[in-house]
């Protein structure tokens, strides 16, 4: 334990490694200690963690109000999304639908007890309470659970679902492969709908061909069906290309968001095949719906073909947001710079060069002038220390500290739902100085603080960085850059692909450059380890520009 946190302790009246003795209490609890013999604990900000595990194991010997009483007094923690969800059951199952009202927070509540809460108003006879705003909740994607499905229905019965969610709640269920609820909720359909939801589950399980969604009437359902379909097929079926490119050449995608879930990955696989058909289905995708991989590939497109005079009016489909980017307003410069119009071009290089991004860099080159960093860094101001002295961030620091990722960012996400945009950036300033990069960058992010420069761009490890960096002849930037964009310097994570630690290597890659160069390897895990990770990261990434000659296709 540092002496900055173990004078904290003291300060604050906590003994030294008060919160290992936290952790040693409610491992015995877990295995059956009474939460009684550790009442001396109670003064300390993760005793709450005490409580809720002694909670959560005795709940038909804790008297309900006890339980009530913690989940109001925590309305946001997660230790009280954790108990919530093994009380609410409980207390459902034993009709106390008034406990579940009374300890109900938004501030700890995911979708599925949130249901639970709207089907205890429902039994409490509170039916205005529990509808407000239920269309928001059961059009989400994660209101899939039985519990909310079991909520749906009693809206369904009572009358308070109208034809029109049953449909959308339909179409989510499909949108998300659930056919098991999807064929559930088609009873719920009537007349041409409960027509279209079966030839949409036929086809789905390949007992119609694609072609039978033409004969729907209604053209919603038919858009639906065909961007979900067509969609799913895409990536595997080398049919659905040209079955996607003819439905929506014959205007069978009607709603904007079809258009734009089918037409992108349709767009993309055409131009990166220099397909003729690309600017037809570019021009179908509703304003709004663009993607930013799409409009790449689309623009690359128009280059492989030296359409630069064509090129400015393909990306004035775009909506206003999109155009006014740095990267769009550079392309449109650039091409009406080879159009031999100067003049137009400098004025999107200036809108471009206003901007702090690659492309503004370039358009700034362009013009001759400095780039603009609108560096806005961010000090310590009055809210510092209130933020700072929350609960939720002792614990986050603590549990961090004890090298528990999981609870550390469970706390520090419970803290932001909390915090104005001006207490994040103090929030995010905390974590940069206790060494906590990626919730500096996230949290920034979040609050759309795209300004504070060195938070947003942390140089930890700089000592061991330079120092290969010197050693390769290579700029430090170069891995600075790969661990943020990477990692953002979470030395322990591991990618879904097998990447893993600070720079994303593969354990294979790991293998042959070590070897390869000498450098100790003795398996993958020490691929956590921050130097070894930089070491053989550093030496991947010069052998890969020595090998290439650039950056770029390094």
């Amino acid at each position: 334990m540092n002496k900055t946190l173990i004078s904290l302790l003291l300060a604050l009246g906590y003994p030294a490694h008060a919160e290992e003795n936290i952790l040693d209490a409610e491992a015995a609890i877990k295995n059956g200690a009474p939460l009684a013999a550790y009442q001396h604990l109670a003064p300390h900000p993760l005793y709450p963690y005490l409580e809720a595990r002694a909670y959560r194991d005795n709940l038909a010997t804790t008297p309900t109000a006890t339980l009530v009483a913690f989940l109001q007094k925590y309305p946001n923690d997660p230790f009280s999304t954790t108990l919530a969800k093994q009380a609410y059951p409980y207390w459902a199952a034993g009709g106390e639908n008034d406990a579940i009202i009374a300890s109900y927070s938004p501030g700890y509540a995911d979708e599925t007890l949130e249901c639970q809460y709207r089907s205890a108003l429902l039994n409490r006879g509170k039916t205005r309470e529990a509808i407000k705003d239920s269309d928001k909740l059961l059009a989400s994607d994660k209101s899939l659970s039985a519990e909310c499905n079991t909520l749906y229905d009693r809206l369904a019965h009572s009358g308070h679902i109208n034809p029109a969610q049953h449909a959308e709640r339909f179409r989510l269920a499909m949108a998300n492969n659930n056919t098991l609820i999807a064929s559930y909720l088609a009873g719920n359909l009537q007349g041409a709908a409960a027509q279209a939801a079966q030839t949409w589950l036929d086809i789905d399980q390949n007992r119609l061909p694609i072609e039978s969604a033409y004969s729907l009437t209604d053209p919603d359902w038919r858009s639906a069906l065909l961007a979900q379909q067509l969609g799913k097929r895409l990536k595997k079926d080398p049919l659905a290309l040209a079955q996607a490119t003819n439905a929506a050449t014959m205007g069978y995608i009607s709603r904007p968001k079809d258009a734009g879930k089918l037409y992108n990955p349709l767009v993309r696989k055409l131009a990166q095949a220099d397909d003729p058909h690309t600017l037809t289905l570019w021009d179908a995708i509703p304003a709004g719906e663009h993607e930013d991989n799409t409009t790449y590939d689309l623009i690359a497109y128009d280059l492989r073909r030296g359409d630069w005079r064509g090129l400015p009016a393909h990306l004035g489909k775009l909506d206003k947001d999109a155009q006014n980017k740095a990267e769009i307003q550079y392309w449109i410069g650039k091409a009406l710079e080879k159009s031999g119009d100067r003049a137009g071009a400098d004025s999107h290089y200036r809108r471009a060069a206003s901007q702090r991004d690659f492309y503004g860099f370039l358009a700034a080159e362009k013009l001759g002038i400095a780039p603009q960093y609108h560096d806005r860094p961010v000090r310590r101001d009055h809210h510092y220390a209130a933020v700072v002295g929350r609960p939720a961030a002792y614990r986050a620091r603590i549990f961090r500290n004890l090298g528990d990722d999981a609870r550390a960012s469970q706390e520090w996400q419970a803290l932001l739902k909390t915090l104005t945009p001006a207490e994040s950036a103090q929030a995010a300033l905390y974590a940069s100085e206790i060494g906590w990069s990626v919730q500096a960058v996230t949290t920034l992010g979040k609050s759309k603080n795209y300004d504070a420069l060195a938070l947003r761009f942390p140089t930890a490890y700089e000592t061991r960085v330079r120092q290969l960096a010197s050693q390769h002849g290579i700029s430090p930037a170069k891995i600075f850059a790969i661990i943020r964009k990477e990692s953002i310097f979470q030395p322990a994570i591991a990618s879904k692909a097998g990447a893993i630690g600070l720079m994303q290597i593969m354990p294979a890659t790991a293998s042959h450059t070590a070897s390869k160069n000498g450098i100790p390897y003795s398996g993958k895990w020490q691929l956590t380890e921050p130097d070894t990770n930089l070491e053989i990261g550093s030496q991947y990434l010069t052998d890969r520009i020595n090998e290439f000659g650039h950056l770029a296709y390094a």
